[in-house]
C-alpha cells in the first residue's frame, strides 16, 4: 500500500503530530509513505531515517491567480508518486489535496476536520464542504467533531469517521513523572498555544485565586504564539510575574520533561477543540487534569473519576477543582492512575494507526471491488 499524507506545514502542532507518527507507525507496518508538506517545519527532523520520504511542495493561498497552476503541478506530482491513498489534515491540506488526488485519480482520498472549524469564516466553510465532496471519507478525531459536522455542515453521517488521537506510551510515562516531581513545590501547568480560543486569560485569573489558597504554587504555561505578549502583562498584572514561567515551545524530551514535573495539568479552552493531545499526553503520564467542557475534552476527562470538567469562560470553577487536587493528594494520585489506563485502553498510538489502516484497507477493497 501506498499513502500520500498532505499537510500544510510540519510546525510543532497537535495535528502536524499526529500526522508524524501516523505516517511512522504506517512504514513500521510496511506501507510505503510519502508527507508532502506546503511549509517546512522542525517536526520534518521527526521523519529523517524513519522511512518515510518527504517533499516541500508550496501551493499558496486558494486566493492566488496561481493556485490552479500550483494544483495541477501538484496533480503531476501526486501521479508520479502512486498512492492508494491520499490523506489530508484540515482546511489548508484539504482542497489541494483532494483536487490533485481526483485530477491524479487516487483511489481513495480522505480529508480530515480535527476541530469544530468555529474560526473558519463562512466562505471558508463552503469552500471546504465543496472540496469534502471531492472525499470518500472524512476523519473526525471526536465524536464531538463528528456531531457538529452533521449537525452544522450538514455531512452524512455514513461519510464520517472517527479516529480520535493517539499517544506515544512509551515516551509518556509515569515513571518519568514520579522521578522529576517536587512536591514540595506544587505547580499547575499548561500547554497550548497563546491563542483566543485557549483563553489563557482564564487560566491565569484562576491561578491568581489558586495562589492565595496554595501559597507555594506554581505556575508554568509551555507554548508560543501571537498572545504570548499579551499573556505575559496580564500575568504582571494579576501579581503573578514572579510565578508564572513561560517555558517556551517545547518538543519531544524536553516537552515530557516539563510535563512531568507538574502536580496539576490544565486546559481552559473556550471552544473549537477537536481531541486536545495535550489532555491526551497529560493523562498519559498520570497526571490529574481540569479541562473545560470544550469540544472533545469531554470524551477524555470523565469527570470525578480521572480529573475535573468545568464550564468554559470560569476561572472560579478552575481554581477551585484545582485547589481541590493541590490539596489532596490521594485524590490526584488516584485521577491519574485512573487517567493512565484510560489512555492506555483508548488512546494508544498503535490503536490509532491499526484504525486507519484498516480504514484505508477497507475502502480499497471497496473500490476495487466496484472499479
Amino acid at each position: 500500500m501506498r499513502v500520500l499524507h498532505v499537510i500544510d506545514t510540519l510546525e510543532p502542532g497537535g495535528t502536524e503530530r499526529q500526522c508524524v507518527f501516523l505516517a511512522r507507525g504506517l512504514a513500521e507496518r510496511g506501507v510505503t509513505n510519502g508527507v508532502w508538506y506546503f511549509k517546512p517545519g522542525t517536526l520534518l527532523g521527526d521523519l529523517a531515517g524513519a522511512g518515510v520520504s518527504s517533499r516541500h511542495l508550496p501551493v499558496g493561498s486558494y486566493r492566488s491567480p496561481w493556485f490552479a497552476r500550483r494544483v495541477l503541478a501538484l496533480a503531476r506530482e501526486v501521479r508520479l508518486f502512486r498512492p492508494d491513498v491520499v490523506q489530508s489534515y484540515g482546511y489548508y491540506s484539504n482542497l489541494p489535496a483532494l483536487l490533485a488526488g481526483s485530477l491524479a485519480r487516487v483511489p481513495v482520498r480522505i480529508a480530515s476536520r480535527r476541530d469544530l472549524g468555529l474560526y473558519l469564516t463562512p466562505g471558508k466553510r463552503r469552500l471546504e464542504r465543496w472540496g469534502w465532496k471531492l472525499a470518500h471519507r472524512l476523519i473526525a478525531n471526536s465524536y464531538s467533531v463528528k456531531q457538529h459536522l452533521m449537525q452544522d455542515e450538514q455531512v452524512p453521517a455514513a461519510k464520517i469517521v472517527v479516529i480520535r488521537n493517539g499517544v506515544d506510551l512509551g515516551g509518556w510515562n509515569p515513571a518519568a513523572r514520579e522521578q522529576a516531581l517536587d512536591e514540595t513545590t506544587p505547580t499547575v501547568g499548561m500547554v497550548a498555544h497563546f491563542r483566543h480560543q485557549k483563553d489563557h486569560r482564564t487560566f491565569l485569573q484562576a491561578a491568581a485565586q489558586v495562589a492565595v489558597a496554595v501559597p507555594a504554587a506554581r505556575f508554568c504555561l509551555i507554548g508560543s504564539g501571537v498572545l504570548e505578549e499579551e499573556t505575559r502583562a496580564l500575568a504582571a498584572t494579576l501579581g503573578l510575574a514572579d510565578r508564572v514561567h513561560f517555558a517556551g515551545e517545547l518538543k519531544g524530551e524536553a516537552l515530557r520533561r516539563a510535563v512531568a514535573r507538574l502536580s496539576v495539568s490544565v486546559l481552559t479552552s473556550k471552544h473549537n477543540e477537536g481531541l486536545p493531545n495535550a489532555v491526551i499526553e497529560s493523562m498519559a503520564l498520570g497526571l490529574p487534569v481540569v479541562a473545560t467542557a470544550a469540544g472533545g475534552a469531554v470524551e477524555l476527562v470523565d469527570d470525578g473519576v480521572t480529573g475535573f470538567l468545568v464550564p468554559p469562560e470560569a476561572p472560579a470553577a478552575v481554581a477551585e477543582r484545582t485547589i481541590m487536587l493541590l490539596k489532596d493528594p490521594a485524590l490526584a494520585r488516584r485521577f491519574g492512575g485512573t487517567a493512565r489506563l484510560k489512555v492506555e485502553r483508548e488512546f494508544a498510538m498503535p490503536v490509532m494507526i491499526r484504525a486507519f489502516h484498516d480504514l484505508y484497507e477497507s475502502l480499497l477493497r471497496s473500490r476495487q471491488a466496484t472499479a
